[in-house]
């Protein structure tokens, strides 16, 4: 029988007592969370058209809904290149992370995918201590990005004609705007 050789004896011994912290099979509390995060095959948006659903199955997105929403969200219809032209945009969940992408309703200057981020990123702890996924998505009107920035200040937004993309966690808000190329980044809500 072959003993263990005294400098591998602590090594040993930290790996049985971290046995016993985290037993077998169990994750933290936001690994778990994450994976109970509610996401929904893209055919779960009626609202959606046919062509909009093939693109967002093909892109292989499932969409992550936030909690205590039980209608299904974060499929969003809009104006997000040109004004009059019929655009879509998803939070596209793929293996734990999220992008928004975007479905051109005709050609765009402005890239389809935006910022890739963990889902984790977006889990909050309530008050009873539940994790929760907390990020939406929203189409928002020119108009009301004006009175975003009026209200809380921020960048000055270039010239405004169409609609933006809300992109909100839990309070805390960042509009997403496509100008000249490039997705630009204006103030969008902020908690109180």
């Amino acid at each position: 029988m072959r003993h263990p050789s005294p400098q591998t004896i602590p090594l040993l011994l930290a790996a049985g007592l971290g046995l016993l912290a985290n037993p077998a099979g169990a994750q933290d509390p936001w690994t778990e969370a994450d994976k109970a995060i509610r996401r929904l095959a893209p055919v779960s948006f009626s609202k959606a058209p046919p062509a909009v659903v093939e693109a967002l199955e093909h892109r292989r997105c499932l969409i992550p809904q936030s909690a205590g929403d039980t209608l299904p969200h974060n499929v969003i219809k809009g104006s997000f290149s040109r004004p009059g032209q019929t655009d879509w945009a998803a939070l596209c969940s793929r293996a734990h992370a999220s992008a928004v992408v975007i479905i051109w309703g005709a050609p765009s200057s402005c890239p389809d995918e935006m910022e890739i981020r963990e889902d984790r990123t977006f889990l909050v702890k309530g008050t009873d201590g539940k994790i929760r996924f907390e990020r939406t998505i929203e189409a928002i009107t020119a108009k009301r990005i004006k009175a975003l920035y009026d209200r809380y200040g921020g960048d000055a937004p270039p010239p405004l004609s169409h609609d933006g993309i809300s992109d909100v966690f839990g309070r805390e808000g960042v509009v997403r705007y496509c100008y000249e190329g490039k997705w630009q980044e204006l103030t969008g809500e902020q908690g109180t």
